[in-house]
């Protein structure tokens, strides 16, 4: 399955330590747009991180994006250019967590899916235990400034509960 990933996944699971989830969820099929990598390989970023992202884009196709399709204008350059090579490589499935870059895949017939989605498939697919995929939202949460509605947290909570 050909999978694209925009940066915030693959920051939020690099900064918890899980980013290899991607990979053992999905295969090596995943697409990264060049804006992409520069994006998440920025200076300043904890050096543990930044090696967990390097190994993981050595896995991946990095690639250029030649005119990307303006979604819209709030939309970084790098979410236009994410979506525009999903929509491009007939991708089945977006990472991405920006909530306008969610809509506009599901427009374009693409799944998308973030890093609490990838987190709650690894714990469905017994990567991770329900009480890990509790402890790695807080974390994310607590930690690392990663923003869901308390309709959004308390849905997770009730997965993971069932699943325990």
């Amino acid at each position: 399955m050909r999978i694209v990933a925009d940066a915030s996944p693959l920051i939020f699971l690099a900064k918890i330590r899980h980013l290899e989830l991607i990979l053992t969820l999905w295969g090596r099929d995943i697409r990264v747009p060049r804006s992409v990598a520069d994006e998440v390989l920025t200076a300043g970023t904890d050096p543990v991180e930044q090696d967990e992202l390097k190994t993981f884009l050595r896995q991946c196709h990095i690639e250029t994006v030649r005119a990307p399709r303006q979604f819209a204008s709030s939309m970084s350059r790098a979410d236009n250019e994410a979506l525009t090579l999903a929509i491009r490589g007939g991708a089945a499935m977006l990472l991405c967590d920006d909530k306008l870059a969610r809509r506009m895949a599901e427009l374009e017939g693409i799944r998308p899916i973030g890093t609490l989605g990838i987190l709650l498939k690894a714990m469905q697919q017994r990567l991770i235990t329900p009480h890990d995929a509790k402890m790695l939202l807080d974390q994310l949460i607590e930690y690392h400034a990663f923003r869901i509605g308390i309709g959004v947290y308390q849905a997770a909570l009730h997965a993971i509960t069932r699943a325990s």
